[in-house]
């Protein structure tokens, strides 16, 4: 990790103006000078003391239940470590208006902004202002181009482990043969991107007699996924499976796959919950989900966020509280949990 120390003195600077446990946002007219702050920020990191701070957890987009997960296990940390959660975001795939959203929270004046970037390159000049401004920024779920302008990056899983276990399992329900396509998100989706990336890398060394006819993005939007999915099925007639890597894509697909009575023919997988996936599991148009628990990837960041201000680091292989053992490989801490749901096993999964 890099380092603390200074930073955290300049982030002492802003704790007078926060609204979280025991902050206040009008400054009172006897508040503590800049050079105070700065004092008592180095005190209580050299005790140890846990400090009271407002994180912001900004995911991609509000409203899609991956992220809503992700916000109340975020919520959930808040109130077992003793900080306050501001959880907002977009209500559609707007990289603008994310960037927005988290200039208003650096005029908040927030600890941390925890961010899952929409567009790895756009939200870039704002979170720079923020860092400028001494607050703490982070990254989960996604990451930005630019790592100089984040502290860590909190990840769900190796992308190329991810990735390739996608495919694998892919592969699998489709005799590792035919045309397939890949929905993703948006095209600016660091995350999205990598995953399918290196599920066609894998694909391309293992399983030769696979195609991949088309990449399209579907904006994280269901509708139109399911659209994308429609017009795959016209355009490739012998088209036997879609690779959703974005949690709104497999459902959508496998909706489209069951109308059009194709169940089975054209195989459906990818990253989704289980309560989205489940009936579609059920029914027969979706074969398998792949993911991690997003709740504990909401936890995981809110509690990294923390221990980071507290002047405290994540170490390797640490048994964290609510989330198990994580990987810590340079500037970046990894959820090391994946789970593949089935038919047979998505009713033991409460997300």
């Amino acid at each position: 990790m890099k380092k603390r120390i200074a930073l955290l003195l300049v982030m002492g600077m802003c704790a007078g103006l926060l609204s979280g446990c025991g902050g206040k946002e009008v400054v009172e007219e006897n508040a503590p000078t800049a050079k105070e702050e700065v004092q008592e920020g180095s005190e209580e990191a050299e005790t140890g003391e846990p400090g009271e701070y407002t994180i912001a957890l900004i995911p991609q987009q509000v409203g899609i239940p991956y992220f809503e997960t992700s916000g109340v296990w975020g919520e959930k940390a808040a109130a077992d470590l003793g900080c306050e959660v501001i959880y907002t975001g977009p209500t559609s795939g707007d990289a603008a208006s994310q960037a927005n959203i988290v200039q208003d929270m650096i005029t908040k004046g927030v600890d941390c902004v925890a961010i899952s970037p929409l567009d790895a390159s756009a939200i870039e000049p704002v979170l720079e202002q923020a860092k400028e401004a001494g607050i703490l920024v982070i990254t989960w779920d996604s990451d930005v181009n630019n790592t100089e302008l984040r502290e860590v990056y909190v990840n769900c899983c190796s992308e190329q482990v991810l990735g390739e276990h996608l495919m694998e399992r892919f592969a699998h329900y489709m005799g590792e043969e035919g045309d397939y396509a890949i929905i993703t998100s948006v095209l600016t989706a660091q995350n999205c991107s990598a995953w399918a990336k290196y599920a066609t890398e894998y694909q391309e060394a293992n399983y030769p007699n696979m195609n991949r006819v088309a990449y399209e993005p579907c904006d994280d939007d269901q509708s139109k996924a399911y659209s994308i999915t429609q017009n795959l099925m016209t355009a490739y007639p012998d088209l036997k499976g879609v690779l959703g890597v974005t949690t709104p894509a497999p459902p959508a697909a496998a909706q489209a796959v069951g109308e059009a009575g194709r169940n089975g023919e054209v195989i459906v997988s990818g990253v989704v919950e289980a309560s989205a996936a489940k009936a579609y599991l059920e029914d027969g148009s979706m074969q398998e989900a792949n993911i991690w628990h997003p709740g504990k990837l909401g936890y995981l960041a809110i509690y990294t966020a923390k221990t980071i201000l507290d002047g405290g680091s994540i170490e390797d292989k640490q048994d964290v509280p609510e989330v198990g053992v994580v990987e810590v490989k340079d500037d970046q801490i990894i959820m090391t949990e994946l789970l593949d749901i089935t038919l047979e096993n998505v009713d033991e999964f409460d997300f």
